[in-house]
């Protein structure tokens, strides 16, 4: 393993600096731009990205821009980072370090900043922007651990070396179960990546990647999904019955059998609501306890700031006077729905954020509603998945709170039990959100019944 290693710092400390730029295409139109830079330093290299996307998003025109940098040592092991992401509505950074078999990091996001840990499989983790030239060098097939900074996670990626020639390698990375397909150039560029999502990206010359057109693709409607039946005043449906193709998850709600998928519209059951003193979940009252199991769902996170007092104190005021955690929740669901304004935004929601500006999409409903709920005592999670509107499916958010068993809400559509054309692909947090990547575009539904 010594000898592997001098072997690759040799291999790497000759090759070129470099700096190129990617155009990335979807559906053939022109949605943003990659730059990457690589120069050595002493023991390694600085690897930066900056990133730039714009969409459509129902008729306006949304950007984010992500800045990335980069220290990894002579075998692009990550050491150091730093992070940047801005959007119309939102600025989150965050920086940190490799020590001690852990990734040792903190995130501001608005005018609060925490740490976080990660505890590594030893010492190695790497950055997915170093891959091309770790093969490159390599030319070997890999598996890797990945750090992630847009989703502050780290994963395994595996890559294969699929065909070479001489100026090019054919590689496929499976990460989080979504593949892309890139053939590198003998210096580590990306010539060319098919990413998932049928995002395409290019390498282009500077002035013809930060080229945008008039228009941007409506990216809600462009991986719309048919219902293949009508079905009117869809929140009012309780039943749903399709024939689908793709992943889909069991539930209390919802199940697959073969292909077919059933879902129904289920609230509380009276008898096993917890009851709480009014007030429950501000700083002054302790939230009545909830089983081992579920105080995951009451945890304080990166974006859903559970303990960042105006949380708490938001929470408080909402619930006041409430005789349980039903109530509750019918509270919280109504004031998210009728205070954030709807606003459709391309950016990483953060709790702390969505309630200082009190706008956003149903990423952003879905996720202050998790903090309000949670810092009222109330277990609760968010569901990512599809929903019915205008006789196609589209890609929605929406919450899940623990009443004496779970019963699913909408604070995007002010329902306190969610329609039963909700259908859930994952549940959790950003990290969660990441794997339903390989299924945008790979998924079909067909209504047969509905009540």
């Amino acid at each position: 393993m010594a000898e592997e290693g001098k072997t690759m710092s040799l291999v790497l400390q000759f090759m070129i600096i470099a700096t190129y730029f990617s155009g990335m295409y979807l559906g053939g139109e022109k949605i943003g731009y990659t730059m990457i830079d690589m120069k050595p330093i002493k023991n390694g290299y600085i690897l930066k990205e900056i990133v730039f996307i714009r969409l459509g998003m129902m008729g306006a025109k949304r950007s984010m821009e992500t800045s990335s940098v980069y220290e990894v040592d002579m075998e692009y092991r990550l050491k150091k980072f730093s992070f940047e992401l801005k959007s119309e509505t939102q600025e989150i950074s965050s920086n940190g370090e490799v020590k001690e078999q852990e990734l040792i990091y903190s995130v501001k996001t608005g005018s609060r900043e925490r740490s976080e840990r990660i505890k590594l499989d030893g010492d190695v983790v790497y950055v997915s922007q170093s891959i091309p030239f770790l093969v490159s060098a390599l030319r070997k097939n890999l598996l890797l651990s990945v750090f992630d900074p847009t989703i502050f996670a780290v994963n395994q990626a595996k890559v294969s070396i699929i065909e070479e020639t001489g100026d090019s390698i054919k590689i496929v990375t499976e990460l989080l179960g979504a593949k892309s397909t890139t053939w590198v150039g003998k210096n580590g560029e990306i010539l060319r990546s098919e990413e998932p999502m049928g995002v395409l990206m290019v390498k282009e010359d500077k002035e013809k990647a930060l080229e945008f057109g008039e228009t941007s693709p409506e990216i809600l409607t462009m991986f719309a999904i048919p219902a293949g039946m009508e079905v009117k005043n869809p929140r009012n449906v309780i039943y749903l019955k399709a024939i689908v193709k793709g992943r889909f998850k069991n539930t209390d709600r919802q199940e697959l059998s073969g292909d077919t998928l059933t879902v129904k519209s289920i609230g509380p059951d009276e008898k096993l609501i917890p009851k709480s003193p009014p007030g429950s979940g501000c700083s002054r009252v302790k939230p009545r306890p909830v089983p081992e199991e579920l105080k995951r769902y009451l945890e304080d996170t990166p974006l859903i700031q559970v303990d960042d007092r105006r949380i708490r104190n938001k929470s408080a005021r909402i619930i006041r006077g409430t005789r349980d955690n039903w109530e509750k929740v019918k509270e919280l669901v109504s004031w998210t729905s009728q205070n954030v304004e709807d606003f459709p935004s391309a950016t990483i929601p953060s709790a702390v954020d969505v309630l200082e500006t009190l706008e956003g999409d149903c990423n952003e409903h879905a996720v202050l509603f998790c903090a309000l709920s949670r810092a009222a005592g109330i277990p609760a999670d968010i569901c990512v998945g599809l929903v019915l509107m205008d006789g196609y499916f589209y890609y929605h958010a929406w919450n899940k709170v623990w009443v004496g068993r779970w019963v699913e809400v909408d604070p995007t559509f002010n329902q306190i039990i969610a329609d039963a054309t909700h259908i859930t692909l994952e549940e959790g947090g950003l990290k969660d959100w990441a794997k339903i990547m390989d299924l945008i575009g790979n998924i079909e539904i067909k209504v047969v019944e509905h009540k």
